[in-house]
Parts: C-alpha cells; sequence; structure tokens
C-alpha cells in the first residue's frame, strides 16, 4: 500500500475513539479507564466508596409513581455516559440497560441505582476486554436475563 499512497507509520493503536488499546505478544487488551475516570470526575463520584456489584442483588426498579421526582437531562446524561462506556464493559449491559429504562421521570430511587453503578465503576475502572492471541475465533460470552421481570409491564432486560 505504500507505493500507491503516502502514509505514514505511527506504530502499535494506543488509543483510539476513547477507547485505550495495550497490544502485548501475548494479546490485546481494550478499556476505557480514562474515560471511566472521567465520568466519576463529572459527577462527583470519584471520592465515593466503592460496591462490589453494579446493582443490589434481587432488588427491582419501577416507575415509582409517587417518588420525587428528579432532574431528568442530568439523569439522561449520567445513563448516556455509562452507555458509552458498554463498548468495552459487558458486565455493566444489564444494569445500564435497567436504569435506561426509565429516563422518562427518573426519581430519586433511580439516580440512587445510577449512583451504585458509578460506584462499581469505581471499583473497576481497569476492566476491559482481552482479547488472546492464537486463540480460537470461538466468541464466548454470557447474558444475564430477566424475563418478564419488570414491575411495571412485565418487560424483559437482558445484558
Amino acid at each position: 500500500m505504500e507505493r500507491n499512497f503516502a502514509m505514514t507509520d505511527l506504530g502499535k493503536m494506543r488509543y483510539f475513539l476513547g477507547i485505550e488499546v495495550k497490544q502485548t505478544k501475548e494479546g490485546i487488551f481494550m478499556f476505557q479507564q480514562k474515560y471511566a475516570c472521567e465520568i466519576l470526575k463529572r459527577f462527583n463520584m470519584e471520592n465515593c466508596n466503592s460496591v462490589c456489584n453494579p446493582i443490589v442483588p434481587g432488588s427491582k426498579l419501577k416507575k415509582d409513581e409517587d417518588g420525587i421526582a428528579c432532574d431528568s437531562t442530568s439523569y439522561k446524561k449520567m445513563v448516556g455516559c455509562l452507555m458509552y462506556l458498554l463498548a468495552t464493559r459487558p458486565d455493566l449491559a444489564f444494569s445500564v440497560c435497567l436504569v435506561a429504562r426509565f429516563m422518562e421521570r427518573p426519581t430519586e430511587l433511580h439516580v440512587a441505582a445510577v449512583e451504585r453503578i458509578l460506584r462499581y465503576v469505581k471499583g473497576t475502572v481497569s476492566y476491559g476486554l482481552w482479547f488472546e492471541k492464537g486463540k480460537n475465533d470461538e466468541l464466548i460470552g454470557w447474558s444475564d436475563s430477566d424475563y418478564a421481570g419488570d414491575l411495571d409491564d412485565r418487560k424483559s432486560t437482558s445484558g
């Protein structure tokens, strides 16, 4: 290609569209540590205590019509930032998709759930995706799902 086009070799990729890339002889690690720290700082959660899971096991969120409504713009910003973090963090998919349901009228209960996810991110900022060299091109994954678990309209959530 260098014969046909003017090119410059910049070496190994280190950063692309907000995703950090570490290339080694063993494989490639993609993560968003810098972005995760920026999210925590943006929402004043950089000094919070971390938790070991993104949602309280067994808890169910609902519309909470009687709850105190919160600023939906701020809520949408928090959830939107977490959505972009999903590019390298499949461990957050279920919990982020769960809180995304309540963007129309979030309450203090929903904001607390998003803040818990941010507290989980605080303790796991270095998590990412590892692609090992020489392994089979076999996709191995898992999915958490809650079949008809929505207390309001019986929708399912997966992630």
